[in-house]
């Protein structure tokens, strides 16, 4: 077969089976204000609103007084070179399944972005700071606001200045935006919609929130404002908040029962089909301590 057909049918394929998941989410899981439990300290909840205009939200719930539970984002490249080879492309699943994660979004925004590099592994500059296993895998820009993950658990959200001290820093990405501020919505310049994902903490530092908003998909979900992001985060019991990568990027995967990724959200990837998993140069997620390799 030639190639072009077989990437025709493997996008047609994800097409079905993203239409397939969103026709089962809506038929067995209406959107309500009801957290389950995924895993001990891991729990998820589906929302909706058509206030402004329609959104499909998913949230992830971290409990980090859960002692087995730890934090994990993409580490080096095999030949790591700074602002230029500092990660390996992959989807979301890839990059749960290969780690052994529970759960896992996307995170910082990457370099080249192009059509190439959107639907392919290999080699990306990540932008703003990561830091994975207290190893620094990009250099924090000060405009590129951080998540942090210290040695003892503690999670923080701010700007870190480069040159400043990363000492204890075991986990960190960085998005674009602080959308929550000691529990008040940040006023943004762009009220841009696009498909988001987020992460917050709550005001006693115990929850951190993995977040998406579907988009780019009328009459399922049109996305999220900055400021909408910011909204959400609160809603779910955020006191801090940071917009990490969106658009096509934005994905949320899970542990299903036969130990593979489950896609939570509805990703619109590529070329707007909704399902595509696009590649993306880091995540982060969470695993248990007695499943680190």
């Amino acid at each position: 077969m030639r190639p072009w057909k077989l990437s025709l049918l493997l996008s047609l394929s994800l097409v079905i089976g993203g239409y397939a998941e969103r026709n089962a989410v809506e038929e067995k899981n209406p959107y309500s204000t009801e957290w389950s439990q995924l895993y001990e300290g891991i729990d998820f909840r589906r929302a909706s609103s058509e206030e402004k205009r329609l959104q499909k939200v998913c949230v992830l719930r971290i409990d980090t007084q859960q002692e087995e539970l730890c934090f994990y984002t993409t580490g080096r490249h095999k030949n790591f070179k700074d602002t230029d080879s500092e990660t390996e492309r992959e989807t979301a699943s890839d990059f749960l399944t290969e780690h052994q994660l529970l759960a896992a979004v996307n995170a910082n925004f990457y370099s080249p972005f192009n059509s190439h590099t959107r639907t392919t592994r290999g080699p990306s500059n990540v932008i703003g700071l990561a830091v994975s296993e207290g190893e620094l895998v990009s250099k924090a820009q000060e405009e590129y606001p951080s998540f942090t993950v210290s040695s003892n658990k503690v999670c923080k959200i701010g700007i870190i200045k480069p040159g400043d001290s990363l000492e204890g820093i075991r986990t960190a990405v960085a998005g674009n935006a602080i959308v929550l501020k000691n529990g008040e919505i940040t006023h943004q310049e762009s009220d841009d919609v696009h498909p988001r994902t987020a992460i917050g903490i709550s005001q006693d530092g115990r929850y951190v929130y993995l977040m998406t908003i579907d988009g780019r998909q009328p009459g399922f979900s049109m996305g999220a404002s900055l400021e909408e992001v910011g909204k959400w985060l609160k809603s779910f019991g955020a006191w801090e908040g940071l917009n990490l990568d969106g658009g096509g990027s934005t994905t949320m995967v899970v542990r299903g029962e036969n130990g593979k990724a489950k896609v939570m959200n509805v990703p619109i990837g590529n070329a707007n089909i909704p399902g595509y998993l696009r590649h993306n140069a880091n995540h982060i997620g969470v695993r248990k301590l007695s499943e680190e390799k």
